[in-house]
C-alpha cells in the first residue's frame, strides 16, 4: 500500500499501525486489542483493552478466562474493550464522534462492542483481523446498519 508517487503509506496503513502499536498498551492476557477513531484524517481518540484504570491488571493467576475458549462467558472478564474505550476517552475530553467516524482496529469487534459503535454513530469499521464472524446476531447488526466495513 505504497503510494508509487511520493513512496508513502496510505493512509489506511498508517492509522493501522498506530492500532497496532496502541495495542501494545493492553494488558489482557489473551488478546491484546488497539483502536482509534479517526475523524478528517484526524485521531481523535484511541483505547486498548485492559481492567478500568486504577484496577489490578489481569496475570495468569487472576485470569478467570485463560482457559476458555475466545468470547467464551464475556461476564467473567474485568477488562473493557478497546472501542468501549476509544469512546470514553473522546467523551471524557469532550470530542464529538458524530459525524464520518472512521474505527481502525487490530481485531473486528465482538457483537456487544459492535452495537455501541452503531449506537453511536460510527460510519466505518477498518479492521485487521476476524472476530466471531460467524455470529449470526452480529452479521444480522452489519446488515441492517449502514456501516461500511474495510478489512486491511
Amino acid at each position: 500500500m505504497v503510494n508509487e508517487k511520493n513512496n508513502r503509506i496510505s493512509k489506511e496503513k498508517y492509522f493501522m499501525k498506530i492500532a497496532e502499536v496502541v495495542s501494545e498498551r493492553s494488558t489482557c492476557i489473551k488478546r491484546k486489542v488497539g483502536a482509534l477513531l479517526v475523524a478528517d484524517d484526524h485521531i481523535i481518540s484511541t483505547g486498548y483493552n485492559g481492567a478500568p484504570p486504577g484496577f489490578k491488571h489481569c496475570t495468569k493467576k487472576t485470569c478467570l478466562r485463560q482457559h476458555l475458549k475466545s468470547g467464551e462467558r464475556p461476564e467473567l472478564c474485568r477488562g473493557v474493550h478497546a472501542e468501549i474505550n476509544c469512546v470514553i476517552q473522546a467523551a471524557i475530553h469532550g470530542t464529538s464522534i458524530k459525524g464520518e467516524t472512521i474505527l481502525y482496529t487490530t481485531t473486528f469487534p465482538c457483537t456487544s462492542c459492535l452495537k455501541l459503535l452503531i449506537n453511536a454513530g460510527i460510519k466505518k469499521i477498518v479492521y485487521k483481523e476476524d472476530y466471531n464472524m460467524e455470529n449470526e446476531v452480529k452479521q444480522n447488526l452489519l446488515k441492517e446498519s449502514h456501516l461500511i466495513i474495510q478489512k486491511m
